[in-house]
Formats: C-alpha cells, sequence, structure tokens
C-alpha cells in the first residue's frame, strides 16, 4: 500500500459556472490534482469513475441542484464515502443544516475568501489522509493477528475461528467439508542436521507448495510447530483425501533448494469431515489429529483417513 503522505489528493469540482471552476482550480492546484463537471449527472459519472478524495460541489445548478447529487452519491455505496463541501452563494443557516444533515461536511460561500477556502480544503485533505492511515493501520493490525508471521498463512487462532464459521454454516445447511491436517516427517531430524534456519525455510516451502494447489476458499493455516491445517468447504471426504494426496505427492516431489543441493522431505496427513455431532472445532481436529497419528505409525509418508466410526489408511 503507498503511504498517504506520497499519494495526490483529486477535488472534483462541480459548478455551472466556468469561471467559478477556474478561480477555485488556480486557488487549489498546489493542494491537490483538479477535475471538474459543470452539471450533475457528469459529476456523478465523475466522482464514481475516478473517484476524487474531495467534492467542491455548488448548491444552485440547472436541471440537478447540489442537494440531489449529494443525495445520490450518498446513496451509492462506492462514492457514499467521499468528502463533500457545498459551494452556495446564499450564506442561509437553513440552507446550511439541510445539507449538513444530508452528509456535507463543510460550507463555502461566495463570493470566495481565497484563505478561507484554502483551508476549509486543507483541513477536509489532512483529515482524510489520516482516516485513510489509521483504515491502513487497522487493516494491518488485523492481518497480523490473523496471520502466522514465518509463513504468511493463516494462524491457529484464525482456522480454529474459521472452522467454528464453517461448523455453523454446516449445521444450518449440511454442505460437506473435509479437514485435513499435515505434519513434516523427520522435522527434528531436519532442524538438527542442517540448522534451525534451513527448518524454518522448510515450513516457508511447504506453504508455498501447498498455496499452489489449494483453492481460494480453502483455509490453510500453520496451527503450531511443523503442523499445517486446511479446511475445505463444499468438499466430500472422498474429494477431501483425494486432495490430501495430491498435496502428498507434490510435496515430496518439491524438494527445497538449498546450497549444498536439493533437501528432500515428505509430511504425512489425516483427513476427516465436519459431522451433524461436532459442537465445537476441537471435535474434528481431533479425528484428523488421530487420522495423522495412524498415518506417521504407518511409516509417514501417507494419508489416513477418520470417518465417523473407522480409521482408514
Amino acid at each position: 500500500m503507498i503511504p498517504s503522505e506520497l499519494s495526490t489528493p483529486t477535488i472534483l469540482i462541480v459548478d455551472d459556472m466556468k469561471e467559478n471552476i477556474v478561480f477555485l482550480s488556480r486557488l487549489l492546484k498546489d493542494q491537490a490534482d483538479i477535475i471538474f463537471a459543470t452539471d450533475g449527472e457528469s459529476a456523478l459519472d465523475k466522482a464514481l469513475n475516478q473517484q476524487p478524495t474531495l467534492i467542491l460541489l455548488d448548491i444552485s445548478m440547472p436541471e440537478m441542484d447540489g442537494f440531489e447529487v449529494l443525495e445520490r452519491l450518498k446513496a451509492n455505496p462506492q462514492t457514499a464515502e467521499i468528502a463533500v463541501i457545498f459551494v452556495t452563494g446564499i450564506p442561509d443557516t437553513n440552507t446550511e443544516e439541510k445539507g449538513l444533515n444530508m452528509g456535507a461536511v463543510d460550507y463555502i460561500t461566495k463570493p470566495f475568501a481565497p484563505s478561507v477556502v484554502q483551508a476549509r480544503v486543507r483541513i477536509q485533505l489532512k483529515l482524510n489522509r489520516l482516516n485513510n492511515d489509521l483504515l491502513a493501520t487497522n487493516a494491518e493490525l488485523t492481518r497480523m493477528a490473523m496471520t502466522d508471521p514465518l509463513t504468511g498463512i493463516f494462524n491457529r487462532r484464525h482456522f480454529m475461528n474459521a472452522t467454528v464459521n464453517e461448523l455453523q454454516r454446516f449445521h444450518r445447511h449440511n454442505h460437506p467439508v473435509g479437514m485435513v491436517i499435515l505434519d513434516i516427517d523427520k522435522f527434528k531430524n531436519i532442524n538438527d542436521e542442517f540448522g534451525h534456519d534451513t527448518g524454518d525455510r522448510v515450513l516457508v516451502h511447504t506453504a508455498a507448495t501447498c498455496k499452489t494447489l489449494l483453492r481460494v476458499n480453502d483455509v490453510f493455516g500453520r496451527i503450531g510447530g511443523e503442523e499445517f491445517t486446511v479446511l475445505l468447504p463444499e468438499t466430500p471426504l472422498e474429494e477431501a483425501s483425494e486432495i490430501a494426496e495430491r498435496l502428498r505427492e507434490l510435496i515430496c516431489t518439491s524438494p527445497l533448494e538449498l546450497n549444498s543441493g536439493q533437501l528432500n522431505y515428505s509430511a504425512s496427513f489425516g483427513v476427516t469431515k465436519l459431522h451433524s455431532t461436532d459442537q465445537s472445532s476441537q471435535q474434528p481436529l481431533k479425528r484428523a489429529d488421530l487420522a495423522l497419528y495412524r498415518a506417521k505409525a504407518n511409516g509417514r509418508n501417507n494419508v489416513v483417513v477418520f470417518d465417523r466410526d473407522s480409521v482408514k489408511g
């Protein structure tokens, strides 16, 4: 994301009097890029397609006045958040109150006082910049709260929350949902022989390798150590098992490139599905974990399926 202080804001000036557009453009050119419209329909079109930072909107225009333009801007989710300053030659309290109640952020009256216009615009542009910075910060905090810092995929907390949500959806609609847990085989030996830095690279490599095969709606997370989990919405158990098998084959045929050569490794898989008896996210995870334990006991690098009544594999 480009920091807001490095991006140039855009002001849309809407006025049917071209001399007003020329005056305001010259006055504000050092603060922002300027675009303009001379009627309401053109203003709505430019607001939608060019997404200006701020709109200076004349109230008294033929065919569609500023109030109707503002009303239509606020009714469209794609333009509703654009700040609007009304421009009017009628310094009337009732008119000002109406505009503010409709969502305008400020008023500028004619004849223009240049320093006042610049100051009011500067304030709104600063508020916009601060708001964008706050949104970006909140988005980054949200991303950090749900992401594993090493691999960049979801962390355990987000995966468990996603499982709870999917379980609720499953109980409402009874759509099939598969769950896969995978564990890198002999990971301790990798750390002991090649060092923890290489171990971390194996984790990152595994995450990146799996992402090439998984679908957009699949929830892929690292739940701890060398264990990864996949939640597969709209996926019957048999299909979940096939996905796990493709992941297993992909991992063991995608070695990590080291300076000393290739590091080949494998992973074991446990597969289950959500059941109507599941009341928490821990229940399907426990079944998948039991299947994974059986896969390890079977010699590793294989897939074991835990159906409701039996373990298969």
